[in-house]
């Protein structure tokens, strides 16, 4: 489920069928630290390949290099979830810190519990909660909090059927495979971390500085960044077309209130 522009921008929590997710303030980020909160967006990135490479040392990464290509294909994020105490101890701190109400791991499920309910020794019967996140439905609630965070990659893998071919259908994989890698790249850009933004959005924007940016959320930062870079271009093209003129047609006079988002 992709969110809308208008829900992404609002500050109002998401009400799902499960439970309520709230979107972190740069305030809420910065109370558990910048480190900590990069730690979650890597969980919510987290598949099988990173849980073994990158969590498992150096044992985890020989094991992954000795399965073949269908094996590796055939594990699956949830079962390594309910395989691993604590692993569901990470997911359920991350779920913690999104959901209004309070999230425990029991019997293969995190259940959302209802405000009144502290713990999971409290339930008493169904009433006491709220919604239940399973195998089912893990990747979509992940999915939407990849969203939040503004680090969600939403391109979709054709079925097999779309493609004229298998040589298509291999290049197409080796396409996205590159565009990932390259969107990887980015993140760990150091002028693109969330503190260079929050310093750089701070001096630049017209009333936004470094007091009052703070309850912003992760999407309207970003957002204000980037209508700030589209502006800074519609500024020099602007001056060099009341210099130069505009004789070949090409300045773009909506460019400051073009909606990026709705494209992507």
């Amino acid at each position: 489920m992709k969110l809308d522009y208008g829900t992404q921008l609002s500050p109002e929590p998401i009400t799902l069928s499960v439970g309520t997710i709230r979107k972190p303030t740069l305030r809420d980020i910065a109370k558990i630290t910048f480190a900590r909160f990069g730690y979650y967006e890597f969980l919510l990135k987290l598949n099988p390949e990173l849980y073994y490479t990158n969590m498992k040392g150096n044992d985890g990464k020989e094991y992954w290099e000795t399965l073949t290509a269908e094996e590796q294909e055939a594990i699956e994020l949830y079962a390594l979830i309910e395989s691993e105490e604590e692993l569901q101890k990470q997911f359920v701190m991350v779920f913690n810190f999104f959901f209004i109400e309070n999230v425990v791991f029991q019997e293969g499920y995190f259940i959302i519990l209802k405000n009144t309910v502290e713990s999971f020794e409290e339930i008493t019967d169904i009433s006491s909660i709220r919604g239940v996140i399973s195998k089912d439905t893990f990747q979509q609630v992940i999915g939407i909090l990849q969203q939040i965070c503004c680090i969600y990659d939403d391109e979709e893998m054709p079925s097999e059927s779309e493609f004229k071919n298998k040589l298509a259908q291999k290049m197409f994989e080796k396409m996205l495979q590159a565009k990932k890698k390259q969107n990887k790249k980015k993140r760990v850009d150091k002028n693109l971390t969330l503190p260079n933004i929050i310093s750089s959005v701070s001096s630049k924007h017209n009333s936004l500085n470094i007091i009052n940016i703070w309850d912003l959320t992760v999407f309207q930062l970003l957002d204000s960044f980037n209508r700030i870079s589209n502006d800074c271009a519609y500024d020099i093209s602007a001056l060099r077309v009341a210099v130069w003129g505009d004789e070949k047609k090409t300045f773009d006079s909506s460019l400051w209130h073009k909606n990026n988002y709705d494209k992507k």
